[in-house]
């Protein structure tokens, strides 16, 4: 059986300096250029850059340089070239409230008979889930394109070791997994399926999801992204800690775990409880409140998984 790519992205209950460049000739599609879009983010400092080991393994920081490349394609998704000089913006997606793309609005050109453009030392100032824009201006008309950019407060990379791996932000508790009030979620990665590097994050919920929120504090959002390859029969595990000014309290409740498959996508659905204990079933996830536990008032909650998601308590 072929290795199935496996990328989490986890959210518990829960980078911009204007860049100027021409367009890049490259070979392309005899197809007339129909569509603009957006195939690459990547964090620009080396440092960063060890948080990006693949466009689908990545994680930004706030605050911190990244850049977007974007290309022109055909109907069939083919790259295409523009038969005149065409200006092209990249901006955040207003709904409502702040913009903190740093500068609001990014501008540059695909020449004639070029496909490609970069929006290089982007920044993004605060965490969050913005939704990144790119349209035309001018010259040849082609449709938008548009991706969701989490923007983490903090991430660590991690590399299996014999196929096995236990991975825990370091600024969570110190490296213990142990939520604080200013950090009151964190996730605790355990798989025996990891193939490569893999990245987790710790960012906010704005934008991502119903996110539980007591008083002033709102839970935050754990992305762990990682190329999983499970045999029959397993599963992996991921903790999600939440500190007892959200989830304080006595016994384990149990708190809704909220999930999509699409990575980028709302959470829509609930997260079954699992059958039995450590035990996925027929399931693609599940949570397993037997195992799942308090200490110290805080509280828990263990995630098996088997399957591309990203999920929140809510």
């Amino acid at each position: 059986m072929p290795p199935v790519r496996r990328s989490l992205a986890v959210l518990i209950t829960a980078l911009l300096a204007v860049a100027w460049t021409v367009g890049i000739s490259i070979p392309a599609s005899a197809a007339p250029a129909r569509a603009l879009e957006i195939f690459s983010v990547r964090a620009d400092d080396p440092a960063d850059a060890e948080l990006c080991p693949s466009v689908d393994r990545c994680a930004i920081l706030e605050d911190r340089p990244f850049t977007v490349r974007v290309r022109v394609v055909d109907r069939a998704g083919q790259p295409a070239t523009v038969s005149k000089d065409t200006t092209i913006v990249l901006e955040k997606q207003q709904l409502s409230g702040e913009s903190f793309l740093v500068p609001k609005q990014n501008v540059a050109i695909i020449r004639r008979d070029g496909s490609e453009a970069t929006f290089g030392a982007l920044q993004y100032t605060e965490s969050g889930n913005p939704t990144l824009v790119v349209r035309v201006t001018s010259g040849v008309q082609l449709n938008s394109d548009e991706i969701t950019v989490p923007i983490a407060l903090t991430a660590v990379r991690g590399n299996p070791e014999m196929g096995k791996l236990d991975l825990v932000d370091p600024n969570c508790g110190a490296g213990s997994g142990v939520p604080t009030s200013e950090q009151p979620t964190c996730g605790h990665l355990v798989t025996t399926g990891a193939n490569g590097p893999v990245v987790m994050s710790v960012g906010s919920c704005e934008e991502a999801g119903s996110c539980l929120t007591v008083g002033g504090t709102r839970a935050l959002v754990v992305t762990v992204n990682a190329d999983i390859q499970h045999s029959p029969g397993e599963y992996s595990t991921v903790i999600l800690s939440c500190d007892k000014v959200l989830c304080g309290g006595t016994g384990v409740p149990k708190l809704p775990v909220i999930y999509t498959f699409d990575n980028n996508g709302d959470l829509t659905q609930t997260a079954p409880a699992c059958p039995r204990k450590n035990d996925l079933g027929s399931l693609e996830i599940c949570v397993d409140y037997v195992q799942s536990m308090r200490s110290d008032s805080d509280l828990y909650l263990v995630v098996l998984f088997d399957h591309d998601l990203r999920m929140s308590g809510g």
